[in-house]
């Protein structure tokens, strides 16, 4: 549909939008970004990725990339607490006849991304000192071995969080959730224009819309016809 249809139906559709649930929409769309996203590569728990999903609502991060190898994923509702509904997710599905990590890194590239994935080898980057001047995509493995062997190859580079302890490694929801708020706050203190473009905005007020008002596709079909008139 045009520029044009849709924002008449987000109009359209705002007459059934409280306005403080319309104010809370307006605000959290001026602090949401594309600039920063995160991909998950063949997560063994689900409650781990709906976790991660959950904590990109929190910090504001638009687009989560879902890439299934051995294992599917479904979001767990008791985790998410209905952040699924804020997040935009893309899945990379078992079946799909693709080398899935290929092809979600494929598109990242393609939409101007550089792909951090986390790594604790020795030549890998701290966090801490990950610069932002790009759009940057990071990369979380499976709880048990990480990264696969060909996001670690190519990757643009590879990270880590400084650990001081005996474990080796934190929670993948955790790393999700520290590595996160390092980036983010990195964003926050930059002069770089992350913020998302009017028009994606709307796109993203729109699917909003459509998904707190009661029977929207009943009411789209009432606004075709006024529309079309």
């Amino acid at each position: 549909m045009s520029d044009d249809y849709n924002r008449a139906l987000i109009q359209f559709l705002s007459t059934y939008v409280t306005d403080h649930k319309k104010a809370l929409i307006k605000e959290a769309l001026s602090r949401r970004t594309q600039y920063l996203t995160v991909v998950l590569e063949d997560i063994y728990h689900p409650h781990n990725a709906s976790a991660v999903v959950r904590t990109c609502d929190c910090f504001g991060i638009q687009d989560l990339y879902v890439i299934e190898g051995k294992h599917r994923y479904e979001v767990n509702p008791k985790v998410v607490h209905g952040a699924s509904k804020w997040v935009d997710i893309y899945k990379y599905e078992q079946g799909s006849g693709e080398h899935n990590t290929k092809k979600c890194f494929e598109e990242l590239k393609s939409k101007g991304y550089r792909i951090l994935a986390t790594s604790p080898v020795q030549n890998s980057v701290s966090i801490h000192d990950v610069t932002l001047e790009e759009k940057t995509a990071l990369v979380f493995g499976t709880e048990v071995s990480g990264i696969s062997a060909y996001a670690a190859e190519h990757a643009d580079e590879l990270v880590h969080i400084p650990m001081y302890g005996f474990t080796e490694s934190f929670n993948i929801s955790v790393s999700a959730a520290l590595c996160m708020n390092v980036l983010r706050d990195k964003l926050l203190n930059s002069k770089l224009d992350w913020n998302l473009s009017d028009r994606v905005k709307e796109t993203i007020t729109l699917d909003w819309y459509k998904k707190i008002v009661n029977q929207p596709e009943v009411l789209e079909k009432a606004f075709l016809r006024s529309y079309y008139q």
